[in-house]
């Protein structure tokens, strides 16, 4: 009896254009590379070296101090030392907080070998939802280093060396938020839009950007559909499991 009503259902909804295909995005994973443990690093130094060939990875410990210039974090024992210039990166993080760095390892036998981080999220990874913009701009942070969806007006995006700089306002306070984006696109300035990424060090690092359109309905399909269709619809049901 209920296969017979979903099939039912299924077929006038299909006759009406109601269903329609929808087409599935993956989480893109440009900021979380090849995974190496802190041992593999410190036993085989120079195999990971980015000194004379750039090579991008990621590693992940947990905070053990916090310098002015460096950051140590450690991992099974093993330790390694991250440089700290840009703070902004490492805003919200504290001794003991597990964290993960994507960035490059350069060893230097004579003195300290420093790993240079591009991206600073936490670990395991925290994912934030929507969030407006206003909270992250005010509290920038709390959101550091986690995932988080936002949602604004497209004021402005220019092309760069593999990415779009854009930026985002808050549909409530203006306030605005830096993206960048890896991907292609056709938005453009004046479009609403929906943000998905990495925040960090005060940008919104994105593989995710798209229009932002209103829930769907079936009016969304069939102009003029109504409630006076809606009744109509529940009347062939009724009829139809009457008949059942």
């Amino acid at each position: 009896m209920m296969h017979r009503l979903i099939t039912f259902l299924f077929v006038c909804l299909l006759s009406m254009g109601v269903i329609s295909g929808a087409v599935a995005s993956d989480v893109n994973t440009i900021f979380e590379l090849e995974l190496v443990p802190l041992s593999e690093i410190i036993k085989n130094p120079t195999v990971y070296d980015s000194t004379m060939a750039y090579r991008k990875i990621s590693v992940v410990g947990n905070i053990s101090e916090i310098d002015k210039h460096l950051i140590t974090i450690n991992q099974d024992n093993y330790e390694l030392k991250v440089d700290h210039t840009n703070q902004q990166l490492f805003a919200g993080f504290n001794v003991g907080d597990g964290i993960k760095l994507t960035g490059q390892f350069l060893y230097d036998p004579m003195g300290t070998s420093i790993f240079y981080p591009n991206y600073v999220m936490h670990y395991p990874t925290v994912q934030m939802g929507e969030v407006n913009i206003s909270a992250i701009i005010s509290n920038a942070s709390k959101f550091n280093g986690k995932y988080v969806t936002v949602t604004g007006n497209l004021t402005g995006i220019k092309p760069t060396m593999g990415a779009y700089v854009a930026d985002i306002s808050s549909l409530d306070t203006g306030h605005r938020l830096r993206v960048s984006y890896y991907g292609s696109t056709d938005l453009e300035a004046g479009d609403m839009v929906s943000v998905s990424g990495l925040f960090n060090g005060d940008v919104l690092y994105s593989g995710q950007m798209g229009k932002k359109r209103p829930p769907l309905s079936i009016s969304t399909f069939i102009p003029g559909f109504t409630g006076l269709w809606s009744m109509f619809i529940i009347g062939l049901l009724v009829i139809y499991m009457k008949h059942e």
